[in-house]
């Protein structure tokens, strides 16, 4: 019904078009035009992903038609090799469709387990005039995934970044995945955005601020750009799937998952031709399910006002987190880094005791195009270090967290982890590597004090709040806590992925992956080799590196 209503819109009359849709967040769709995005177009602020095609200062069919030539006659030809698969175009309107699809099987060698994932869904995008864009699309999965993501998925119940997994054929997931938005701008300066997906901050593989690691949510964007300066209002809805089953309560409204609500502000800075200075607040308050609660603060509506200031002034528990974004742009690379804060003392960081408010992280990075005066190849490292309990919360439903994933690092807190990738096209033939070690402290099985890590619990004292709000548990002290603290666990991955790109407009690509893993803490030891092959539309990020 919701493409219908988009196709009817299509026939409506405007004056031109003008592309208004979002560019994809994938980062292998994305790698052919980030050189132009992060060097040559330097007044683009490049940190609020996804970018609008209307702020883009250049054409992304001529960039792929130039990596990728249309030398293809027939239809079919151009329908499989150059062109989405269905184009319908006048003087004021477009809209496009394409299947997505990911048939893939494979093995882990460990114990001969085989693996698969069969998807099928569509892409549709389209532009109404001058002012009106809008995109859907929905994915149907079913997968059997290697042991350590199936234990994962089994004990969070999502399948990670897509949705809530059912059983299926007892070994295997049945999960789905639709998203959509409509975009209005009304001129240069202003443009809003309605719709359910994913946003991400940042401008290097991880982000510690917002990230596209957990399922999609609706959302609304109001972005405003004018001189050097954008400023993004997000306000989205999120939801807790453990609320009601954790506090053993009935859902009454059966209206779902339990609700919480983001707002958050980001404004972006151009301080020179190389320096980008952005800064990000956000507020995480309860939903309107919660004994207590407020529901819906309009307060946390004001497009401005400073969130803490707001917090302070109702007496609010809510959550509130700082952070800053920056980048600096060299010749042909970038520097990159983050802050995050969640509660912060100068005074108790001086002392040195180990106080469990200092909730802070930070990421360092760096990324280069064309290295070694290859064309086409790019190499990126990345540092990324969390503190204990930053991003939790006294309350857990207050947690920086949506659909029992973290909002930022896909690692939650009480971690650290360092990254290289390697990506390199030549003609339609692409390779893609990534080495990732990470130290974080976990649980102990069956043990409910919080070291840190995990986000649904609470931060509070366990031997003053053993029955905060139901939940029993908490940290153990208020000081003397300390990094990687409770059981240590490290995670040594591997991956390189070989394909040839059939259709770049959706990415679609014949893939060869082999995946090296290596876990390891008191409980147990796992290993993990993993080989696959497949035909996929490579759209969208899976962070299957956990």
């Amino acid at each position: 019904m919701k493409q219908f209503f988009f196709l009817l819109l299509s026939v409506i009359s405007f004056s031109a078009y003008t592309q208004h849709t979002n560019f994809l967040l994938g980062k292998s769709y994305s790698s052919d035009i980030n050189k132009m995005l992060y060097i040559e177009d330097m007044d683009l602020h490049t940190s609020f992903k996804p970018i609008l095609r209307s702020n883009l200062a250049l054409n992304l069919c001529e960039i792929l038609d130039k990596n990728y030539p249309n030398n293809y006659k027939n239809w079919l030809s151009r329908k499989v090799f150059s062109e989405h698969f269905i184009i319908i175009e006048g003087e004021d309107y477009k809209v496009v469709a394409s299947p997505i699809i990911n048939f893939s099987k494979g093995k882990e060698l460990a114990d001969s387990k085989t693996i698969f994932t069969n998807s099928r869904g569509y892409l549709i995008e389209g532009d109404l005039g001058k002012k009106i864009s809008f995109s859907t699309a929905f994915v149907e999965n079913q997968s059997i995934f290697p042991n350590y993501l199936d234990a994962y998925i089994r004990s969070n119940q999502v399948v990670p970044g897509q949705g809530y997994a059912r059983n299926f054929k007892e070994t295997g997931f049945d999960y789905a995945m639709s998203s959509g938005y409509v975009t209005y701008r009304s001129n240069n300066m202003f443009a809003i955005q309605f719709g359910h997906g994913k946003n991400f901050i940042g401008d290097g593989y991880r982000s510690l601020l917002l990230s596209d690691n957990t399922f999609n949510y609706p959302y609304l964007k109001f972005q405003t750009t004018f001189w050097k300066v954008q400023y993004t209002n997000l306000y989205a809805e999120l939801m807790d799937i453990n609320y009601f089953e954790t506090h053993g309560l009935p859902n009454w409204d059966q209206m779902g998952f339990a609700k919480k609500y983001l707002s958050s502000h980001y404004l972006s800075y151009n301080a020179s031709a190389n320096l980008q200075l952005s800064f990000f607040e956000s507020v995480v308050w309860r939903m309107n399910h919660a004994p207590g609660s407020r529901g819906f603060d309009v307060n946390y509506l004001n497009p401005i006002a400073m969130l803490r200031p707001i917090e302070f002034s109702l007496n609010s528990p809510d959550n509130v987190l700082l952070g800053l974004n920056t980048k600096y742009t060299l010749n042909s690379s970038y520097i990159y880094s983050q802050l995050i804060l969640d509660e912060f003392s100068i005074t108790e960081l001086r002392k040195n005791a180990g106080w469990w408010g200092n909730k802070i992280g930070y990421q360092l990075g760096y990324k280069i195009f064309d290295s070694f005066n290859v064309d086409r190849l790019t190499l990126q490292a990345e540092y990324n270090f969390v503190r204990p309990y930053t991003y939790a919360h006294h309350n857990p439903q207050q947690n920086y967290a949506h659909y029992n994933q973290a909002l930022a690092h896909p690692l939650g807190a009480n971690f650290s982890e360092f990254l290289v990738m390697a990506n390199y096209k030549w003609k339609r033939f692409e390779m893609d590597a990534q080495i990732m070690y990470a130290r974080y402290g976990g649980d102990f099985q069956g043990d409910t004090i919080s070291y840190g890590s995990n986000l649904y619990f609470s931060t509070g004292n366990y031997a003053q709040d053993v029955d905060l709000i139901g939940m029993s548990s908490g940290r153990p002290a208020d000081f003397g806590i300390e990094m990687y603290q409770g059981n240590l666990t490290t995670i040594d991955y591997k991956s390189l992925n070989l394909s040839y790109i059939i259709n770049p407009h959706t990415n679609l690509k014949i893939n060869l992956g082999f995946t090296l893993r290596n876990f390891n803490n008191d409980n147990q030891e796992v290993k993990t080799k993993v080989i696959n092959f497949g035909l996929m539309s490579d759209l969208f990020n899976h962070y299957y590196d956990i």
